[in-house]
């Protein structure tokens, strides 16, 4: 008789254990050593860069969780956080848009496990020919050799929008979806006659090159195809680029700009995410100094919301740091 007593208060104390941790929530799930899989991109880009950047600030300050950077990228990334591949990743703010809602290439699957760590630049429209190429204007890249981008980046998924606003779609155009490297060479070797960048850091160090070689034009899109543009998708919004931003560029260029942010799994400790994020805002110097592009963005617009929430553990730090409300 003893021993069942002592087998059931066993029992009542596992229960009464396991009701605690599902009272803790995600918060608790932290005890325990965390792998973060970080979504970047291909080697040698700007993803990877600050990427691997960011991950070694966290792990050096948080000895309970490792990790490494995973070089995926566009919107495989958000695929990979849905599923579980990956538990952190960059992406873009209209593709994440895309995701939450279904739309894009997520039709008809609405991934409603991200959430969003934080904001942290735009990465503008560059639309780039040679200046003495006779193109002016978007419509008549109709029947020219393009590079829009690697094929499933989220840089092609923007170019193919804004295409598509002038009634333009792969069929009207050579296009050759190569990596950004490749993309260069073959417009230095004359063999494509316009470097599409839908979405892309600021200054493109690709496009600089081709500069460095001949002189390029950057196309602007009419102020109809960027309302168009903003209104149709969600994370796309009106962007600028200042007369000189490369050199010979001496005119501003209309576009659009999608947001480069960091989302992660609704299901990633409340905790872990609130490291990452107080890591990232308090070594925020440290990678403008690396990166130019992140010069485009304000450490205190990191909680800028791409239209998806934003998770619990980033609006903690955001709301101790009097950021948002």
């Amino acid at each position: 008789m003893l021993g069942r007593k002592r087998i059931g208060s066993v029992v009542v104390l596992a229960v009464f254990v396991m009701c605690v941790i599902c009272a803790m929530g995600p918060r608790a799930m932290a005890a325990g050593p965390i792998d973060l899989k970080w979504g970047t991109a291909p080697a040698g880009g700007l993803w990877q860069v600050i990427g691997t950047a960011m991950l070694e600030d966290v792990l050096k300050k948080n000895p309970n969780i490792k990790g490494s950077n995973v070089p995926v990228g566009g919107y495989a990334n958000v695929i990979g956080v849905a599923g579980g591949k990956l538990n952190i990743a960059f992406s873009f703010s209209d593709v994440v848009n895309d995701a939450w809602e279904g739309t894009g290439p997520f039709q008809g699957k609405k991934l409603r496990n991200i959430r969003v760590l934080g904001t942290l630049f735009a990465e503008p429209m560059q639309f780039a020919v040679f200046a003495d190429s006779g193109i002016t204007s978007v419509q008549q890249l109709k029947g020219k050799k393009v590079t829009p981008g690697p094929k499933g980046s989220a840089v092609e998924l923007v170019t193919r929008r804004i295409l598509e606003q002038y009634g333009i779609t792969y069929k009207d155009i050579q296009a050759q979806m190569v990596s950004f490297e490749d993309g260069a060479q073959l417009m230095i070797d004359n063999h494509v006659d316009a470097i599409l960048y839908g979405a892309m850091v600021y200054p493109a160090p690709t496009l600089t090159n081709v500069n460095s070689f001949r002189q390029i034009r950057l196309l602007s899109i009419s102020d109809d195809i960027i309302k168009k543009l903003v209104k149709q998708h969600k994370g796309l919004e009106p962007y600028t680029l200042p007369a000189n931003s490369y050199k010979g560029v001496t005119y501003p260029v209309k576009g659009v700009a999608s947001f480069c942010n960091i989302i992660v799994r609704e299901d990633l400790p409340d905790d872990v995410v609130y490291s990452i994020t107080k890591s990232i805002a308090e070594n925020y110097d440290r990678y403008v100094k690396m990166a130019k592009a992140m010069s485009l963005g304000k450490l205190r617009d990191m909680p800028k919301e791409p239209g998806i929430p934003i998770h619990p553990g980033a609006l903690k730090y955001y709301k101790e740091k009097g950021w948002v409300k």
